[in-house]
């Protein structure tokens, strides 16, 4: 019986050989950065394809006293609480007067959940890797929460970091220091 079986996959084989085709080539396959084009704070930027959960409607807040001047306050969001983040104020240090800011893109990381405010959505973009340019030089406020970019027409895109994002010590502590919450009062008085 092994015979027999050895003997058919010989023929098999043979036969594949002589009738079959070979496989497709793969030699123009590139690899590709893929993500969303956005904009925070006025700035161009690009957001990795699975960097972030979901880009929403800016849902209505309840500010937190004591807070940073960043924190917008939180938003009931699918049964929580969601804080939301001015992307404007956390990185221009100074909040935007004008058009409302109507969407803000979710970011969630292991103890790390909240809303950070764009003021611009564009599309899902694609560039290929290779063309990513380290070394351009990046709005200042952003500099430190990017990792390169890419060429766009007329505009450099800089490749927000999330991970760099979230392991800034002021976004993670958003609690007021004692000094701005004593000028806070002073102000209101």
């Amino acid at each position: 019986m092994t015979t027999s079986a050895l003997q058919a996959l010989d023929e098999l084989a043979r036969e594949q050989a002589e009738k079959g085709h070979s496989s497709p080539s793969v030699s123009d396959a590139r690899m590709t950065w893929m993500g969303t084009s956005l904009g925070i704070a006025g700035v161009p930027l690009l957001v990795g394809e699975g960097e972030l959960q979901e880009i929403i409607e800016t849902p209505p807040v309840t500010p937190i006293p004591g807070t940073k001047p960043w924190v917008l306050g939180v938003a009931a969001y699918m049964g929580g609480l969601l804080p939301i983040i001015s992307g404007d104020a956390f990185f221009r240090g100074r909040p935007y007067v004008g058009r409302i800011r109507d969407f803000c893109m979710i970011i969630r990381r292991p103890g790390f959940y909240f809303g950070l405010t764009l003021s611009d959505i564009e599309r899902d973009i694609k560039f290929p890797v290779e063309e990513r340019d380290m070394d351009y030089p990046v709005d200042a406020d952003f500099a430190d929460f990017t990792l390169g970019g890419f060429h766009s027409g007329d505009r450099f895109l800089a490749v927000l970091d999330v991970d760099k994002l979230v392991a800034d010590s002021d976004l993670s502590n958003a609690a007021a220091s004692r000094i701005a919450a004593n000028e806070e009062e002073s102000n209101e008085q």
